[in-house]
């Protein structure tokens, strides 16, 4: 029951961690959490079923003892691929199915439409989970970039470099969806498998990026290095946006151009994917690795058949 605090206030009652370990078992089971993808950090999972973080963790701890979810230091708890199927739980699920069944009868229904409405449901629950990859162009972009989509999809995503892909047009095989930043829309098109939706997803410069810009002196150089012309016409563009001061650039390839620039400007802006040889770093007055933020949330999108985000 709700519990009343010292002024007589009804507050509701936290989840325990046997209730929480029964929701997450629940949410897995109707592929929710698929197997093989991550789950919620344990503050998203503690804010969405009210439940302390510490009671999550405990949770989770005893899902992990069960065989249901492993952790991992790369990508945190993750749901198994194989599943704990135990006799209790089969008895169970005979049980509701008996009670459904019954139910039905009693309702009116007959035997074979209750054996197509079980059917139908089955179909659904068991269709495989879709295959969805993110693809970027770095490694640094391609962790961030997937722990934001990560909070706003539901199903486990895997990340792929475009070069990666490029290199080994195999491993895309299966995909369903590919995820990508809008700027690599061209080239994710061009290596999606035949009936692969490619799913475009917004990134802009993140409020840390913005705030440098915009506290730039007016009567500052700024030198861009890029890796090609896309996108040094795109850092150009994200420097004249937010903040007055002069902008020259160079291209990653040209390395005279780039250690000219580098020795004139009083700040360097490049994206995680232009590397700069160590002694033109050591030359750098002041560098900024341009942050990425993905715009708002993502629409529902259909992979796989289904809404799934």
């Amino acid at each position: 029951m709700p519990a009343a605090d010292g002024r007589g206030e009804v507050k509701p009652t936290m989840l325990s961690a046997r209730d929480v370990e029964e929701a997450l078992r629940d949410r897995i089971l109707r592929g929710a959490h698929p197997p093989g993808g991550p789950l919620p950090s344990v503050r998203t999972l503690a804010a969405e079923l009210g439940a302390s973080p510490s009671t999550v963790g405990r949770a989770i701890q005893e899902l992990a003892r069960q065989g249901w979810v492993g952790v991992t230091n790369r990508r945190g708890t993750v749901v198994s691929r194989d599943l704990p199927a135990g006799e209790t739980g089969e008895r169970d699920v005979e049980a509701a199915v008996r009670r459904l069944a019954v139910r039905w009868r009693l309702a009116g229904g007959d035997r074979g439409s209750f054996a197509e409405l079980v059917g139908n449901v089955a179909d659904e629950v068991f269709r495989p989970a879709p295959r969805v990859l993110f693809l970027e162009c770095n490694p640094v972009d391609l962790q961030r970039g997937l722990e934001q989509l990560q909070r706003d999809i539901p199903i486990g995503l895997q990340p792929l470099l475009l070069e990666e892909a490029r290199a080994d047009p195999a491993r895309l095989g299966g995909a369903d969806a590919l995820f990508t930043p809008y700027f690599h829309l061209a080239e994710a098109r061009e290596l999606a498998p035949a009936g692969a939706q490619v799913v475009p997803v917004n990134f802009v410069p993140s409020e840390e990026t913005m705030r440098t810009l915009v506290d730039i002196p007016a009567d500052a150089l700024v030198g861009v290095v890029a890796v090609d012309a896309r996108s040094r016409r795109r850092l150009e563009a994200i420097v004249q946006q937010f903040s007055p001061a002069a902008v020259r650039s160079a291209l990653l390839d040209d390395p005279q151009a780039v250690a000219r620039l580098v020795e004139a400007a009083d700040l360097v802006l490049a994206t995680n994917a232009a590397r700069l040889p160590e002694e033109l770093l050591r030359r750098v007055r002041r560098l900024l690795r341009i942050g990425w933020t993905m715009e708002g949330g993502l629409a529902a999108t259909r992979v796989g058949g289904a809404v799934r985000a």
